[in-house]
């Protein structure tokens, strides 16, 4: 198979999915090894087609699913301690944590795509987690991160808001 046939199959397979695909089920799923897929998708993120890198895998933007009818943001401070915690208060009370940002003062705002749902979804992260000593991007900026959450009305994310504050995660 050529290469640029694999990338238009790559391109098929996100398309055909709202659930993030990792690297590897790619390259097994293609006969190809992970690092030939993380090339792909560098050279197809290059030709702007919009994929984003989850904790999980790929996703393509225009995929993102979420039944929000509102969708808004928390700033919150933290240590990795109570990140799980965190993100459980988000999932217990109906929201979906779609983005994690910081201010860094060289770089600017710098944001990565999370799309954590379910507790599954924060078990998974957690795990990942753990194998990355320093991994959140909150570590460049004393804990201070800023979070997208999607929920089905802003009451609800209101009540988001209050448990992050009791909890005093939310700024």
């Amino acid at each position: 198979m050529k290469a640029a046939e694999r990338r238009q199959l790559i391109l098929e397979r996100l398309d055909q999915t709202q659930k993030p695909l990792s690297a590897s089920y790619l390259a097994k799923e293609l006969g190809v090894s992970r690092q030939a897929i993380v090339g792909d998708v560098a050279l197809l993120r290059a030709n702007h087609h919009g994929i984003l890198s989850t904790h999980r895998g790929y996703l393509l933007e225009k995929n993102l699913s979420s039944q929000a009818q509102y969708i808004g943001k928390i700033a919150c401070q933290h240590g990795a301690d109570a990140v799980e915690k965190e993100l459980a208060l988000v999932i217990e009370l109906g929201g979906k944590v779609m983005t994690v940002e910081v201010d860094h003062p060289i770089y600017g705002t710098l944001s990565a795509p999370l799309q954590i749902g379910t507790q599954d979804d924060v078990q998974h992260f957690m795990t990942s987690l753990e194998s990355y000593e320093d991994a959140l991007l909150s570590s460049l900026t004393q804990g201070i991160h800023v979070h997208t959450i999607a929920c089905e009305t802003k009451d609800q994310f209101d009540n988001i808001r209050t448990a992050l504050e009791e909890a005093n995660i939310a700024l």
